[in-house]
């Protein structure tokens, strides 16, 4: 009794050139739906033009330009929470702003600093000019040092050379660190104390 072995072909095999004529029909076709899928160039007049009062939601960041001893631990522009402002890292979700910039576009800013080294804070508030913008972008408040607030609406961050706004530098802090409020505090109002003693 002979045991053979059988041998069966999943098909016939096509060899280097016929994996070559697979692989150019293939790249044919696919370039064949590109091309297809170009059509012909973007007409902005045949698509609807967004109303003149048309918003976007977009990103709000708060930049701290402050003194080392000096931070801002909470701010809003037009209601909207920023919470704390730093060096550009935190953004909060949205802030609603017109998707064209116009003129007069104003924004009120409420913000609080809070003094670690004279243990105090202080609250403020200022209506300001939104900065012309050509896209709607994420919205940057910046708190100078000089006291002074500018809202800007970018596509591009404070690190980018496009950037329309501020490019000094934003201080390295934590002054939660350097003035700790249970020693910093208490010596400061000892110093008061001392003082409203005196004759």
């Amino acid at each position: 009794m002979s045991q053979s072995i059988a041998v069966h072909r999943a098909g016939p095999t096509l060899g280097i050139k016929g994996a070559l004529r697979s692989v150019v029909w293939l790249v044919v076709v696919g370039m064949a739906l590109l091309l297809s899928a170009c059509g012909r160039p973007y007409d902005p007049s045949e698509h609807a033009q967004p109303a003149p009062d048309a918003t976007i939601g977009v990103g709000l960041t708060g930049i701290d330009h402050l003194a080392d001893y000096l931070s801002v631990q909470d701010f809003s522009v037009n209601g909207v929470d920023g919470a704390q402002a730093g060096k550009g890292g935190r953004t909060v979700c949205c802030m609603v702003i017109p998707l064209k910039w116009r003129p007069g576009l104003k924004a009120v800013v409420r913000w609080n600093v809070t003094n670690w080294r004279d243990c105090h804070g202080e609250d403020f508030e200022r209506t300001v000019t939104v900065e012309p913008y050509a896209k709607p972008g994420q919205v940057w408040v910046h708190f100078l040092a000089n006291g002074s607030v500018r809202v800007i609406s970018s596509i591009v961050g404070p690190g980018n050379p496009a950037y329309p706004g501020p490019h000094d530098a934003i201080p390295p802090k934590e002054p939660w660190y350097a003035y700790p409020i249970e020693t910093t505090c208490k010596q400061h109002d000892d110093k008061v104390r001392a003082k409203e003693r005196q004759p």
